[in-house]
């Protein structure tokens, strides 16, 4: 059957009022008018400035030395060879590959078996501190390994100064909006258009509680919600097309409708521009069991990639292997990512699409690792576009609080839309305008799915609409839904983003038939190998170390758990002139893993989802022999602990080998005897 919400959109002349569909085609790159480039030049090339692939010393020098040229030529390729390159080998010294300038691509060889690996040794962290985030602050300082960032610069202004969060004071240039702005429309009238130009980007900031009846569809939220209180704030970014007396043309709709006296601006924000990661494999060094919110490794130890501040970017044609998360976007905007893999060790998340960002596209994607959070929005994220993605049984469609709002869900597979992420005060997860379309479901829910409901754990979703659900049945609540057009049934047109760009250009875009045909081929060729069951050789990096400098890094990692689950250890002192040359990252994935095992799993707040501190430190002791060094870990954890950490058992079984180590498990303690 044609939907009818499909006919209403087709033929609305006006389509500000919230039961119509928003207009999603106006996200990805070039607002989804072109694919794409392939671009050719100027090629530098990374084995020029001294990098050697699968020669097992960190490439990171010469990674640097290329962008830096690339940069200073005002743009280009920076090139990598097949085989395996490598980075962040120092555990002292571990810092991003910043870009910051517009019109770079970092291109490889191939993200499939022969192609590009790029490895980092060891995590964001190094050896520690281990910084939770928790604040702005500390979200602001995870490293990843290729940081694409807009340059801190002074732009002129007329108006006040405004702090960019996390970053020293820029000048901003702003002006206050005049009159209502409506939802759909792509005129924006302003107190003063000075110092604005054609292709310049801007935010639309408002925050107000005349807001919230809107973005909320007359729901109550939960008195424990409490940043929607103070009222809901968007920050849409825009680009501006044509620059009249005192207004604005956009290239894109505003997606809400912004009344007069909402006390709304412009601000015009700094972007680099047409930046793209391509044809490469990403691969982190996580092989623990995951655990939510555990310690900094588990959240954040191994990210690959970070887009803040750009505006048509890209990644394409790329893979995501043994990281813990694989791709973040930040007050970016019409930005494509698609054709990418995930796989390996489990994580937190896959590609995240949040802060403030808008119309950016995540699709013709797939996750066989099944990250935690599945594909996400959040943080005031707009128009996004989740299309085509393939996704684990129970893996969520992540939505995670501080009101993102206008999302497609577009021809989905797998997962479940439940289990959303985010801090309570943050909640509700989704603001209006959700849409999931033809979403093929594949989860093992109980029945029925109540999509509005305070329970830790639930997703909160202001009126989701539902349209052509159908896969494994499923029962929603249906007085938290907008609708639910056709359960069971697919609906057509099979994807909403497809139609509409057919709708808006008159045919379908080229480069939507040529990537999903690309998709087609790329999903069924076979990735690197990436340590499963075996660890090969390159996947071993060895490295001289002092034992107890090892110790005392795993020691500070087990007392940083976050929200809670700290497990303090006494460790026996050891000698400074024990040495070991071994892969520093197993040996204390091993110890973490044996330790999370014998330990006793704390008790969790069910309100507040915090673990609480455990009390007694757990004794270890090290005794060096003249042949290996034992150590042995007392099994303090009951055995409903042990069967819940069963898996961090398994994995340390599996790495105790490739340290040159035997594991024993003995009635009241494990043994780890390591080899000199």
């Amino acid at each position: 059957m044609v939907s009818s919400y499909w006919k209403t959109f087709e033929a609305a002349s006006d389509r500000s009022p919230a039961e119509v569909l928003t207009d999603y085609s106006y996200s990805g790159f070039a607002h989804g008018v072109v694919g794409i480039p392939d671009i050719t030049g100027p090629v530098f090339k990374v084995t020029d400035y001294g990098a050697i692939p699968d020669d097992l010393v960190s490439d990171e020098t010469a990674i640097r030395k290329t962008i830096a040229a690339a940069e200073k030529a005002g743009g280009g390729v920076v090139l990598f060879p097949p085989g395996r390159l490598l980075v962040w080998a120092n555990r002292d010294r571990v810092e991003s590959i910043r870009i910051s300038s517009s019109k770079i691509v970092l291109r490889g060889a191939g993200s499939s078996a022969g192609g590009t690996v790029i490895r980092a040794i060891h995590s964001g962290y190094g050896a520690g501190p281990y910084v939770v985030p928790k604040t702005g602050l500390d979200f602001a300082a995870i490293p990843y390994i290729f940081a694409f960032e807009r340059a801190r610069e002074v732009a002129a202004a007329v108006a006040v100064p405004v702090a960019d969060a996390g970053a020293q004071k820029e000048k901003k240039l702003t002006s206050p909006v005049v009159g209502e702005v409506k939802r759909a429309g792509f005129l924006i009238k302003v107190e003063s258009t000075e110092g604005f130009a054609v292709g310049d980007w801007i935010s639309l900031k408002a925050t107000n509680k005349k807001l919230n009846s809107q973005m909320l569809a007359g729901l109550e939220p939960d008195e424990t919600w409490t940043r929607i209180f103070s009222g809901i704030e968007i920050a849409e970014y825009h680009q501006i097309r044509e620059v009249t007396n005192h207004a604005f043309l956009l290239c894109e709709p505003v997606l809400v409708n912004v009344g007069a006296d909402y006390g709304a601006r412009v601000e015009r924000i700094s972007m680099i521009e047409q930046v793209g990661v391509e044809d490469i494999a990403f691969e982190g060094a996580w092989r623990a069991d995951f655990v939510h919110h555990r310690n900094a490794l588990d959240d954040e130890g191994w990210d690959a990639l970070v887009f803040d501040g750009v505006a048509h970017g890209w990644v394409r044609r790329c893979a995501f292997l043994n990281l813990n998360s694989g791709i973040y976007i930040k007050r970016s905007s019409a930005c494509s990512l698609i054709l990418n893999r995930y796989s390996g060790t489990k994580g937190h998340y896959n590609a995240a699409v949040r802060s403030d960002s808008s119309f950016n596209l995540s699709g013709l994607s797939s996750d066989t690792a099944g990250a935690l959070h599945g594909v996400s929005s959040g943080n005031r994220s707009s128009g996004t576009v989740i299309w085509r993605w393939n996704l684990k049984q129970n893996q969520s469609v992540d939505s995670h609080g501080n009101g993102p709002y206008a999302t497609l869900i577009d021809r989905v597979n797998g997962g479940t839309f439940t289990r959303s992420g985010g801090p309570a005060p943050s909640f509700p997860n989704h603001l209006n305008w959700m849409v999931f379309w033809n979403f093929s479901y594949d989860a093992t829910d109980d029945s029925p799915v109540n999509l509005w409901e305070a329970v830790r754990g639930n997703a909160k979703f202001v009126k989701p609409l539902f349209v052509g659900l159908h896969g494994k049945p499923v029962v929603l609540t249906p007085e938290a839904l907008g609708a639910n057009e056709s359960p069971g049934q697919a609906v057509i047109p099979e994807s909403l983003y497809e139609a509409q760009l057919k709708l808006r250009h008159g045919v379908l875009p080229p480069w939507v038939v040529s990537a999903r045909s690309e998709w087609d081929t790329l999903r069924q060729q076979p990735l690197p190998f990436h340590g499963e069951p075996r660890l090969p050789a390159q996947e071993i990096y060895t490295e001289t170390f002092k034992l107890a400098d090892l110790l005392r890094d795993f020691e500070g990692l087990m007392s940083k758990q976050e929200l809670g689950w700290a497990v303090p250890l006494s460790i026996t002192p050891v000698s400074d002139k024990v040495v070991l040359t071994r892969d520093y990252v197993l040996l204390r994935t091993v110890l973490h893993q044996l330790c999370t095992y014998a330990s006793p799993r704390p008790s969790k707040d069910p309100a507040t989802g915090v673990w609480k501190q455990l009390a007694t430190p757990i004794q270890i002791k090290v005794t060096v022999n003249r042949r290996d060094i034992s150590l042995r870990i007392p099994l303090s954890s009951t055995p409903s602990d042990q069967q819940k950490n069963q898996a961090a058992l398994e994995v340390a079984t599996g790495l105790a080998s490739a340290c040159q180590a035997t594991l024993r498990v003995e009635d009241a303690s494990l043994r780890l005897i390591v080899q000199l």
